[in-house]
């Protein structure tokens, strides 16, 4: 433990650790219109201020580590309550107690502060420092009890990474004691220093891979919505219905199946009337109560302008029809915000059974024409296949 070590080639490390920062506001950047996302700046945060005192120190001696170390400390602090703040927000928390943070980073700092102008001593500070930091961490651990550990691998990779990452910092004050550390004139010139750069550039490396794999695969996640959703409605469009129509079809367990074609009826004089804004609103609100009406395995979607389309599984025709009859006399109840008191809104309904998934596309066809029929019978009505 007693070899040295450049001071320019220290620099290494922290540089590390400030551009895994950097990568996480890549991902911030581009996840910034989710709701969830200002969780990766605080972790930013957490691995950029520690590496700028990491850097800062790494050019110190013995003498000026203790005239900084409260304020690097500080940094070190800020950088641990950000890095447990990220974690419980990403785990769905509203962040942790700032008040916490604060007593915790207060206490530390006052210690930092007493035992290198009062009393320098700069094992002790470095016990301070890095049990402050583990308490800093241990802040978000009550979210991460609650939180799912047999979730995916790469939730599992972050999940049990934050955990040996503290386990590590409580540990760290321990073996001060145990290795011949003390003994070092200068440390920021020694063993011990470079096996805790390599360490830190370790764990931080570990932890931000995962972190990146998790905001890929999210990103991953958001683009296949933004393909796969009606972009007014928030409904499946008519290429992420087939895809997952195909998936239900196949399944026997979900057999038998019924494909429900519905339009607005009159929707082109609501427009007229009202204006555009009224029409979209009022797809908006369908598109939300529709999805109401039906099970949690059914599949809603909307095709185009005022058509939607259904496929129910696990009933019978004759089911089917009763199913959307009420939906029809429901609807005759609900009050669209946009339009006036009493301007009643209307659905024409087709069925038509399907058999497999070979047979979808003929099933919408008839049902399609089925819905042509209810229209040119008067509208506000349910037509199903007869015979079937």
């Amino acid at each position: 433990m007693s070899q040295s070590a450049d001071p320019y080639f220290a620099l290494i490390a922290p540089a590390c650790i400030m551009l895994f920062g950097g990568l996480l506001v890549v991902c911030w950047w581009m996840q910034r219109k989710q709701a969830r996302s200002p969780f990766l700046l605080w972790l930013a945060a957490g691995y950029v201020l520690p590496a700028m005192a990491l850097m800062a120190q790494s050019l110190m001696d013995d003498v000026q580590l203790g005239a900084a170390a409260p304020w690097t400390g500080v940094l070190y602090l800020t950088g641990g309550w950000c890095i447990s703040n990220g974690m419980a927000l990403r785990l769905g928390g509203k962040g942790v107690s700032v008040v916490a943070g604060l007593l915790v980073g207060a206490a530390a700092v006052g210690g930092l502060y007493y035992f290198s102008r009062v009393d320098d001593q700069l094992w002790v500070r470095v016990q301070i420092l890095t049990l402050g930091m583990a308490l800093q961490q241990l802040l978000a651990v009550r979210y991460m009890l609650m939180a799912n550990a047999s979730a995916d691998r790469l939730e599992k990779w972050v999940f049990w990474t934050y955990w040996i990452n503290i386990a590590y910092a409580l540990l760290r004050p321990v073996a001060v004691w145990f290795l011949p550390v003390q003994e070092v004139q200068e440390v920021t010139r020694s063993g011990y220093w470079l096996l805790t750069l390599a360490l830190a550039v370790l764990f931080s490396l570990w932890f931000a891979l995962g972190l990146l794999a998790c905001s890929v695969r999210d990103m991953l996640g958001v683009l296949r919505e933004e393909r796969n959703r009606d972009p007014l409605t928030q409904l499946l469009n008519r290429r992420a219905f087939m895809e997952c129509a195909q998936a239900l079809l196949r399944d026997a367990r979900l057999a038998p199946w019924v494909v429900v074609a519905a339009d607005i009826d009159y929707f082109k004089q609501i427009n007229d009337r009202w204006g555009h804004a009224c029409g979209d609103q009022v797809l908006k609100e369908l598109a939300q109560w529709l999805p109401r009406q039906v099970r949690e395995k059914d599949l809603v979607a909307r095709f185009g302008g005022e058509e939607f389309v259904l496929l129910l599984t696990g009933v019978q025709l004759q089911e089917a029809y009763v199913i959307v009859e009420r939906m029809r006399e429901n609807l005759h109840q609900h009050q669209f915000t946009m339009l006036p008191a009493g301007a009643a809104l209307t659905l024409s309904f087709g069925l038509a059974p399907v058999s497999n998934w070979e047979t979808l596309e003929s099933a919408m066809m008839q049902a399609d024409a089925l819905l042509y029929e209810a229209k040119n019978a008067g509208r506000d009505r349910v037509q199903a296949l007869r015979g079937a």
